[in-house]
This record gives structure tokens, C-alpha cells and sequence, in this order.
């Protein structure tokens, strides 16, 4: 096993470091393959956008929801969509923030959000958790381990492969400018070229944190470098 130099996007946050440290030294799996992922958080009306977008490009989407906030017509919507290849992620059954809570307190905030999916007839086979509020504990990362899941964290990082219990991810955010496009074409000709898994990150549902345009011309991008998204 040895170091690897980890691909950091955006701010250097704390989460960003601990991830990059744990990275560092991850062998990667002989059988890695450029791969790309979108995971929209919060699962309100903005997954219309999400969908419009994806579905023109023929790739799918996560939906990051919150089971107490899903509204009949949302749920529905995305029952459907999983037929088709749409994925749900767990991002807290009230967006609650976990920060300060313990391992039993997230397990049991796992299982209310299952349950609840369960409920409303959306399969739970569910691979991954978004913490709410980007919390990143000892005590959370036990939780999702324990329940057999894949933590989504805040950390700004390309990630070596799909094989790692903690990913990071690119945001996508309200505009995209030529510079930005060029920094961004580069992150992901070189994770190409290392076989990486990305992750992109958007809020369709927050008002003024999210752009159509900006979010399909990045996946654009990474479709046209030649990631193969799941």
C-alpha cells in the first residue's frame, strides 16, 4: 500500500483533511473505474429540475430526502422514478442536526427514516446517508457504519473509488464561470485519469443555491471527459 496524492476541490475544510488524511492511504481496487454520481439534497420540488436535467442526458440522480418533509406528490414522483434507475439517500429523518448526538440517537433517527420511506412505498435499498447539516462525528460515522451504509460527508474531495465507507463531493452551485469551468474540467480530467469516483452535490430545493444551467453543464462535462454515471 502506498500514499496517494488526494484530488481537493473548493475550501479546505477540516472535513476536507480528515478525509484527505484517510485517502492518503487507501489502496485503490484494481478494477476501478471513472465513475460519477449527482446527490441532490433535501428532496423538495426542485427534483423536477434535477430530473428535466438528467433525464435529457441520460444519466440518474440520488435524491437525498427527508422522510417527514416528503409531500404525497413527491413521494409518488420518486416511487416511480426508481423504476428507472433514480436512487434515495437518507439525509436525516427531520434534518435534525446529529452533531451532538450519539450513536443510538443517529441509529434510531435511521431507522425512523426507513420506516417512514417504507411507509410510503419507496424502496429502501438504500446505500448511502448525507448527515444533515454536513455533521461529521465519531458517534455518527459508527451509526451509518454499523447500519450497513456509506457516509456522504462535507469534505471537498474527489474520492478514489466507489469502494471507501466516507465520500466527499463537488458542489454545484449557482453559476459557473469560464474560469470556474476550466478548474473544474481539469479536477475531472485528472480524476479520469486516476480512475476516481466523483460525487457532485446540489440543492435543487433551496432557493438561490441552485442553478439548472450551471448543474447541466457540469455533468455535461463529465459525461464528455467519459465518466460512466450511476
Amino acid at each position: 500500500m502506498g500514499l496517494r496524492k488526494p484530488i481537493i476541490t473548493g475550501e479546505l475544510t477540516q472535513q476536507t483533511l480528515f478525509l484527505w488524511a484517510i485517502n492518503s492511504f487507501h489502496l485503490q481496487s484494481a478494477d476501478a473505474q471513472p465513475t460519477a454520481m449527482l446527490i441532490d439534497d433535501d428532496g423538495g420540488d426542485g427534483i423536477f429540475a434535477i430530473r428535466r436535467i438528467t433525464h435529457r442526458l441520460g444519466i440518474p440522480a440520488t435524491f437525498a430526502v427527508i422522510p417527514s418533509h416528503l409531500s404525497n406528490e413527491i413521494a409518488d414522483t420518486l416511487r416511480s422514478w426508481q423504476q428507472e434507475g433514480y436512487g434515495i439517500a437518507i439525509h436525516g429523518y427531520n434534518h435534525d442536526s446529529w452533531k451532538s448526538w450519539s450513536s443510538d440517537m443517529v441509529t434510531a433517527d435511521l431507522h425512523a427514516s426507513e420506516k417512514r420511506l417504507r411507509e410510503l412505498g419507496l424502496q429502501t435499498d438504500i446505500k448511502y446517508v448525507v448527515p444533515p447539516h454536513a455533521c461529521n462525528t465519531a458517534a455518527i460515522r459508527q451509526a451509518i457504519r454499523h447500519a450497513g451504509y456509506r457516509h456522504i460527508t462535507g469534505a471537498n474531495i474527489v474520492n478514489p473509488d466507489t469502494t471507501v465507507f466516507q465520500y466527499g463531493r463537488i458542489w454545484i452551485g449557482t453559476d459557473v464561470s469560464v474560469a470556474e469551468k476550466q478548474e473544474i474540467r481539469e479536477i475531472l480530467a485528472k480524476a479520469y485519469a486516476e480512475r476516481a469516483f466523483v460525487i457532485f452535490g446540489t440543492h435543487s430545493s433551496m432557493p438561490g443555491a441552485f442553478s439548472e444551467e450551471a448543474t447541466a453543464t457540469v455533468l455535461q462535462m463529465a459525461l464528455d471527459i467519459g465518466f460512466r454515471f450511476i
